[in-house]
């Protein structure tokens, strides 16, 4: 009998996740393989968010195909309370790994009193650590049907450069002030009282004061503050606290690690203590990576060396190591059988089976 006929790879079972495009796919979530490593590493994630935890900024660091994006998937699914027939299979592995962490998870997170946290995937593809953090903020706030909070951020920007005009343009704040219809102290009120018409005025005029260019009301933002600041907002709004993600760090310490500034390292530096000291509304950031951040900065200048160190000593480190036995076990899941057909199958080749048992029985492969 042809083998392939008794035996299939499990549905859904493929070699890599994507976080953000994965994210709400609950079939990822369900064909999620635990194994002891895995849950060991999620046990530090999710016992991080006790109200008295102060660890909450850290760096995952595993090897290709480690699984790392696909147990943070289920992390965030836990974080979000999925359906609990999603959750199903890692709770009963939770429960069989140790029972106090599964009561921990259905008292302490999944309970009907405890709020949801709302996770903020950022891409690692971009040049710019500060734009990445602006767009993922911007793109989760816009699919939580959360976009009202960040305008706020872009009426400032647009008083901010209406004053520098001001202070230190006269020739430019002048011919802004003959392009308006109305007094600007009132159009600068409207502003401040976010409103909606005169930002789209703003926008309108800009380019005719700047030779063409586009204002990016992100110019200047302090990324910190902001994400603190919509945090404080979030949890208003029914949540307990914001998740960061930076999936594929790597990617950006691979392209960027020589040219990344001093104050993207500060932003990082600020961003893990805000997330320490953010108490019951509850900030986290997780970078994760191939590898260690001191592996990239063997060639770098002293000044950057001690600001890429600075970020790593504000990070807790954890890592992904799966052995031989674990992936034996996530061989053992993803391999279905058909049973009647393999029954036969083992019956017509009963020597090559007893053969092979002895042979590992002999050199002590299972051992």
């Amino acid at each position: 009998m042809d083998l392939r006929k008794c035996i299939s790879p499990k549905r859904g079972f493929q070699s890599s996740v994507n976080i953000a495009y994965d994210l709400h796919r609950d079939d990822k979530i369900e064909d999620f393989i635990p194994t002891q490593a895995s849950l060991e590493v999620l046990e530090e994630f999710l016992l991080g968010t006790a109200v008295s935890a102060t660890e909450r900024a850290r760096i995952l660091i595993g090897a290709y195909g480690k699984g790392k994006s696909h147990l943070i998937l289920v992390l965030l699914a836990i974080l979000q309370k999925k359906d609990a027939e999603v959750l199903k299979r890692i709770l009963e592995a939770l429960k069989v790994y140790k029972p106090a962490l599964y009561h921990y998870v259905l008292d302490e997170i999944l309970a009907d009193d405890k709020k949801p946290f709302l996770p903020i995937i950022i891409d690692g593809s971009n040049s710019s650590i500060v734009q990445s953090f602006l767009w993922a903020l911007h793109d989760t706030l816009d699919r939580a049907n959360l976009a009202d909070l960040m305008p706020s951020t872009h009426y400032q920007a647009a008083l901010r450069r209406i004053e520098s005009w001001k202070r230190d343009y006269k020739e430019t704040y002048i011919a802004f002030t003959n392009m308006l219809h109305e007094p600007v102290r009132e159009f600068v009120s409207k502003l401040s009282n976010y409103d909606t018409e005169s930002y789209a005025v703003f926008e309108k005029l800009y380019p005719k004061l700047t030779a063409g260019s586009e204002f990016n009301p992100f110019l200047g933002v302090n990324i910190v503050d902001l994400y603190g600041r919509v945090n404080d907002i979030v949890c208003e709004k029914g949540y307990r606290g914001i998740y960061v993600v930076y999936d594929e760090f790597s990617k950006y310490m691979e392209a960027n690690i020589s040219s990344a500034s001093v104050s993207d390292t500060r932003m990082l530096q600020d961003f893990a203590e805000k997330c320490a000291r953010s108490g019951q509304k509850q900030m986290h950031l997780l970078l994760i990576a191939h590898k260690d951040i001191a592996n990239y900065i063997d060639e770098l200048p002293k000044d950057k060396v001690d600001g890429w160190k600075g970020v790593s000593e504000r990070f807790k480190h954890m890592e992904v190591r799966n052995n031989f036995t674990q992936l034996y076990e996530i061989i053992g899941r993803v391999i279905e059988k058909k049973p009647r057909l393999f029954k036969t199958l083992q019956n017509e080749n009963k020597c090559n089976f007893a053969n092979l048992a002895l042979s590992v029985k002999q050199y002590h492969i299972f051992d």
